[in-house]
């Protein structure tokens, strides 16, 4: 899982579309159209919450504050219709993005999905040696080992390997790979992702036709097997 999200936004097409776009991409969704009853009974486990500002009855930096004390998470805020908040004001009283009026699904989703990756990389524990048993990431020297002996991978195999080892045990969205290792999306040249996979199980793997370090979740991403 990609992680979780808490979505506070009023019942209707936007918010199920934005839900089954994150839920596509392996973020776990919990629903609410109620601040009130969000804040009185909150998941237990939350990563980003979005926050429609038109369903708030209180000010954007009390409403801020209410979310940070009782979740916990990163926030995104939509922009209200009636034009009370804009970017600078919200981003003053603590939310980590904006998007103003009407939100598009597509973008929230996008939004939501940037925030994971940079709350991942910021709270993530430092890891300059990667142990995955056989084979073993130094992300400071860029090297690695395989059964102890040294591996050549070239720049991009080696990122490809560093992201999937930070996330040993977990799926990582084939989108997020190819932003984080190429920088565009899967619409682009999904093909690249796969070819690389490919070489990289022939350097690391003990039988590449048969893979058990880097598993394939078919149509969404790859892991490493814990």
């Amino acid at each position: 899982m990609a992680g979780r999200a808490l979505l506070i936004m009023a019942s209707g097409e936007a918010r199920e579309h934005t839900a089954r776009g994150l839920a596509e991409r392996c973020v776990a969704v919990e629903l609410s159209d109620d601040l009130e009853r969000a804040l009185s009974s909150p998941p237990r486990e939350v990563d980003v919450t979005v926050v429609d500002l038109d369903i708030s009855g209180a000010g954007t930096e009390e409403t801020f504050d209410q979310v940070r004390t009782v979740i916990g998470a990163g926030l995104i805020a939509l922009g209200d219709r009636r034009g009370r908040a804009d970017a600078v004001s919200v981003l003053k009283a603590g939310a980590d993005d904006f998007i103003p009026p009407p939100p598009h699904p597509a973008e929230v989703v996008a939004r939501v999905r940037a925030l994971l990756r940079r709350l991942r990389e910021y709270c993530g524990r430092p890891q300059s040696l990667i142990d995955l048993g056989d084979v073993r990431v130094n992300c400071e020297r860029h090297e690695v080992t395989v059964r102890g002996r040294p591996v050549d991978l070239t720049p991009k195999e080696f990122d490809l390997l560093r992201e999937l080892a930070r996330s040993a045990g977990e799926l990582v969205p084939r989108e997020d790979l190819l932003q984080s290792v190429w920088g565009y999306d899967e619409s682009i040249r999904s093909r690249t992702l796969d070819v690389h996979i490919g070489r990289l199980r022939k350097k690391i793997e003990r039988d590449p036709s048969r893979p058990r370090l880097i598993v394939t979740v078919p149509r969404v991403g790859y892991r490493i097997a814990a």
